[in-house]
Parts: structure tokens; sequence; C-alpha cells
């Protein structure tokens, strides 16, 4: 009987089929074939475990390993010789990854020993052009529902509230995520690095997604097993009784609120990209951008 594997590694991805009665060498055979990649461990079940590919054990059957549908996670491994720690002077440094704010790496992440990775921003959506995407289906999906999203509850009319938030200068907030969660039925979970106030939409979902808010910007938040893996092998849904997950992401919250990885948005230091004119919170950057149509602010880092 044929069995059905998906596989994540860093070229993407995909999917394999096998015989249930084949042995774990074939299946690693054909792990090579598909990833291109000749060394690599396996890792698959919830929370990932190892699955042990020694040559040793390659005889044996893989149907006792209850594969079917489950995601094996593909890591390469480096078989290389070590380079030396003395490098060339005309060595050029190679460049670091970009982080929001200036923040090293290392910072907006932590090690998660216990499962054998980090917890990190990270994790893909699946979805081409995600920000357009999500926009439109919020809008279709308020513009569906009329009677629960009136006017009482954006603000204003359905019709300009959703004109407004496909446009991709617009913040979105929990009226959205609340859509989101219904439409991927999927608890999100909200983690304010400023308050560290956790806000669940969604609740009684089987399976959340966790995301961090820091004021303007959201961010994904997924377990990696090597921060050098691209996001197509991040896993950044889990099961809602997993609170570990939970606990993990609030440590990473604390972790940026000493690092000043918020903006306070009721008194930050608001500049228009377009015209210079700085003024003070949402509230001045809103009058703004109707008397102007200037819709590009950033903050303004005041130093002493």
């Amino acid at each position: 009987m044929l069995i059905q594997i998906s596989l994540r590694s860093p070229n993407g991805q995909s999917r394999v089929q096998i015989e249930d009665d084949a042995t774990l060498r074939e299946l690693v055979n054909l792990i090579k074939a598909k990833t291109e990649l000749s060394n690599f461990s396996l890792k698959y079940g919830y929370p990932l475990r190892s699955l042990d590919i020694s040559p040793s054990l390659q005889d044996a059957s893989i149907k006792d390993l209850k594969l079917r549908g489950e995601t094996v996670v593909v890591a390469p491994v480096d078989t290389t010789p070590p380079v030396p720690a003395l490098q060339p002077a005309s060595a050029e440094p190679k460049p670091k990854p970009f982080t929001p704010k200036g923040i090293e790496p290392d910072e907006t992440s932590l090690e998660w020993p216990e499962r054998g990775g980090y917890i990190a921003f990270g994790g893909a959506i699946g979805l081409e052009n995600p920000a357009t995407t999500l926009r439109n289906q919020v809008a279709e999906y308020i513009l569906n529902h009329p009677n629960e999203y009136n006017k009482a509850i954006l603000g204003e009319e359905p019709q300009r509230y959703t004109t407004r938030m496909r446009q991709m200068d617009t913040w979105g907030g929990a009226i959205e995520l609340s859509i989101l969660s219904d439409i991927y039925n999927l608890e999100i979970s909200s983690i304010d690095v400023k308050s560290l106030r956790v806000d669940r939409f969604g609740e009684g979902k089987a399976n959340r997604v966790v995301i961090l808010y820091s004021g303007i910007h959201y961010d994904r938040i997924a377990f990696c097993m090597d921060l050098s893996y691209p996001v197509e092998v991040d896993v950044s849904r889990w099961a809602t009784d997993d609170d570990q997950v939970l606990e993990k992401a609030h440590q990473l919250a604390q972790r940026l609120q000493s690092l000043h990885y918020y903006t306070d948005t009721t008194d930050f230091v608001i500049k228009c990209e377009v015209c210079n004119w700085i003024g003070q919170g949402t509230r001045d950057a809103a009058k703004h951008e109707r008397e102007t149509g200037h819709s590009q602010f950033g903050e303004m880092q005041i130093t002493d």
C-alpha cells in the first residue's frame, strides 16, 4: 500500500510516495533524490523527534514508523572540514541578515533546547502576494457579513472601511485578526511586546498561530530547527493545548520588551516621509493624512 509523506527541506516543501513495506534505506534514497541532499538528519511528529537513519538500521521496514500523512523535516548535515579560525586579511566579512531596528539576530530568537531548535520570527504563509491576498479576504468577509460588521462596529460605512483596508498603507487590528481567525479556522494569539498582554482571537479552535505586536507591526512566530534554514521549513502552527509554545513566545516578547522593540503609538514622535512634517501619535498622523493625502510615516528616534 502506498503512503504519502510530506517533506520540508531547505529546497522547499514536497511530497513523496512509497510502499509501506519498503525499507528505511529506500525511503532515505527517495528523500535524497527528491531534495538533492546527500547528507541530512530527519525529524518528524509533534513535538519533533529524530528518526534514526543509521546504516545499521536501514534494512528495517518503515511500516512500524507510522509515517502516513506525516511531515518529515529534512535538515542538512554539513560534512565539510571546519574552516580554520584565521581568515586571510582580504576575506570579506559575511553580511549579517536583516533584523528589525538593527537588533542582532540572536536577540530576536530564543533557543529551545527541549525541542532541538529556536523560537523566532519566521514561518511561510504559503500565499502568493500574501499582504494583498489577506487584505482582500478580510474586505470580502466584511462585505459578506453586513449584520456582523456594520457601521457601528467598524466606525464607518463598510464599503469605505474595506476600501481603506485594501490599501497597503492601512494598518489592521483586532477586527482583522478576528476575521482571519474565522477564515483560516485558527486561534490567533497576539502578544503585545510593550504590555506583554496576550489577546486570543478564535478561542476554542483546534490549532493556533502566535504573533507578536510591536505597536505597528505584527511578526509571526515560528519554531525553526536552525536559524539559517529558509522559512518554508519553519513550524508556525501548533495545537491550542500546547501551552509551552505560548510560554516560549511570551519569553521572547519579554526579551524584546527589554530592548524597547515596540512603538507606543499614543505618544511616539512621527515624521511624514513625503514632506518631513513632524507630529505625535497616530491621531496627529491621521489628521495629517486627511489634510494632505500623505500616508507614509516613520518613527523618529529622540536622543538626549
